[in-house]
């Protein structure tokens, strides 16, 4: 009895770590202020400069927003790819202003679920180069907030991947995470 009993904890345990896993992985959808229209999403031929700055009294460090622009500008050149297009190549800048940045505590969300947050927010405004036209300006909030093992394992590189991601999703025009490569 107390074998089968261990069983189904153990199943339901593993189950619910495999329902879980998306939190950390699933990227954030943009709010718009400012829709981009179809012809101004970032297609394959296009090149994309990302910037990274935060407001005052924000506690973030120059190589924390040069990880994050590196991040968001290879997230970009992966969805672009499925954006075919038949024009010339277009350049945009991608401004980031970060207005919230915790990495939280590994060990708080290791105790209880809902300690140590991770957060990470900003507004994303999308501009076609060389007159730097705005085309685009949206909100993007990552929260992460899991407890135990998988919170404690979760990282804000691992929050940064994601939220990149969603800034990607925006200015590509895409909603699906873009179609893996073969090697």
């Amino acid at each position: 009895m107390v074998r089968t009993y261990g069983a189904a904890v153990l199943a339901a345990g593993i189950l619910a770590v495999m329902g879980l896993t998306g939190c950390a992985s699933t990227p954030p959808t943009a709010d718009f202020s400012h829709a981009i229209v179809p012809a101004a999403k970032v297609t394959s031929p296009d090149t994309v400069t990302v910037t990274v700055d935060s407001a005052d009294g924000l506690t973030i460090l120059p190589v924390e927003k040069e990880r994050i622009a590196e991040k968001v500008t290879m997230k970009i050149n992966s969805r672009k790819v499925a954006n075919a297009s038949a024009g010339a190549a277009r350049a945009y800048e991608v401004d980031l202003h970060l207005t919230r940045y915790d990495k939280g505590n590994a060990f708080a969300r290791a105790m209880l679920a809902g300690l140590g947050q991770i957060h990470i927010e900003g507004v994303v405004s999308v501009f076609q180069m060389p007159g730097r036209t705005p085309v685009g300006e949206f909100t993007l909030k990552k929260t992460f907030a899991w407890g135990g093992i998988y919170g404690a394992a979760t990282s804000i590189e691992d929050i940064e991947d994601t939220f990149a991601d969603g800034v990607a999703a925006a200015v590509t025009g895409q909603k699906e995470a873009p179609p893996k490569q073969k090697s």
